[in-house]
């Protein structure tokens, strides 16, 4: 039969389970020995299995023994009805992966333009930058919050029951130190930097390395770029506001694009040139009126959500 072909709801149902059980705690030799007859009862069950593990390993981009095990009970049914779902028509489950990478079944998330404080159970700060997604799990053994999409700033607390903070991207893992740091999920690369304290950040398929208050890296799930400098213009968006030194233009306007909706264009002729300053988040377009009287651009406005800055 083609691997692409429906599998019962049924037989689909029975591998998520015995996919879901698996990673929640070790099998017991009992149950290894079931699970093996399962699969080996009919070319189906196999097929079923093949799928639903493929699903997973794709499934959240969190390192290998996390992604499931540190899920509450609810994420674990909505993952069970996905990875039964993804058996029964693999087109179906592509909408559905897509919305769930895009954030909508997160704990926490913020709009377009949106910033957002809390304050978790065990007193560390957690800041949400403009669209951002977040899951958040505690349990017996850690503090584990996952970034699913935008950018946070987590200010630790100390734990009474000395459970480790954990910190997951799509790229790997970061393990604060008692510190204040802020992870940025790229596509394809996480950014990390440090304002206070220590984090071990250890990537996918890559050794770990610590990076220090002062600092900031990014890594992809096999290796580390440069390490660079970074300071609290990091996480001024934290106060509403966009702080730069000597920034090019067309990085500045990738920046004001994460909080406005619709197309703002930096034409080539003004790309390079720099611009210093802090501005105020909640009236971009008041950042973008006030430009010609700093640098020699002009912004034009084909409409409100189509707006290019040029060499004047």
């Amino acid at each position: 039969m083609h691997a692409q072909a429906p599998i019962s709801r049924e037989i689909a149902r029975q591998a998520a389970q015995w996919l879901v059980l698996m990673h929640e705690q070790p099998l017991s030799a009992t149950q290894q020995q079931a699970c093996a007859r399962w699969r080996q009862t009919d070319p189906e069950h196999e097929r079923a299995w093949q799928r639903v593990v493929h699903v997973q390993q794709q499934l959240g981009g969190l390192p290998p023994g996390i992604a499931i095990g540190t899920l509450n009970r609810q994420r674990r049914q909505a993952l069970k009805a996905l990875l039964v779902l993804a058996a029964i028509t693999p087109a179906g489950y592509l909408g559905y992966r897509i919305s769930a990478q895009q954030g909508w079944m997160a704990d926490f998330h913020t709009a377009l333009g949106e910033r957002r404080q809390m304050t978790l159970a065990d007193g560390t700060v957690l800041n949400l930058n403009t669209d951002t997604a977040v899951d958040v799990s505690y349990d017996d053994s850690q503090r584990m919050i996952r970034l699913i999409r935008g950018e946070i700033l987590v200010t630790t607390a100390p734990d009474p029951a000395g459970r480790p903070m954990r910190v997951t991207s799509a790229q790997g893992l970061m393990e604060p130190l008692g510190t204040r740091f802020s992870v940025r999920q790229f596509d394809g690369t996480t950014q990390l930097a440090v304002l206070q304290g220590r984090v071990r950040a250890t990537p996918v398929h890559a050794t770990a390395q610590i990076v220090e208050a002062g600092e900031q890296r990014s890594f992809s799930d096999t290796s580390f770029g440069p390490l660079r400098m970074t300071s609290a213009l990091n996480a001024s968006w934290t106060q509403g506001q966009l702080a730069v030194d000597n920034m090019p233009l067309r990085d500045f306007c990738e920046e004001l694009t994460r909080y406005r909706p619709g197309r703002l264009r930096c034409d080539d002729t003004a790309a390079d040139l720099r611009i210093s300053g802090g501005f105020q988040l909640d009236d971009t377009d008041a950042i973008l009126a006030a430009l010609p009287n700093t640098l020699p651009v002009n912004v034009a406005y084909r409409t409100r959500y189509w707006v290019t800055v040029s060499k004047a």
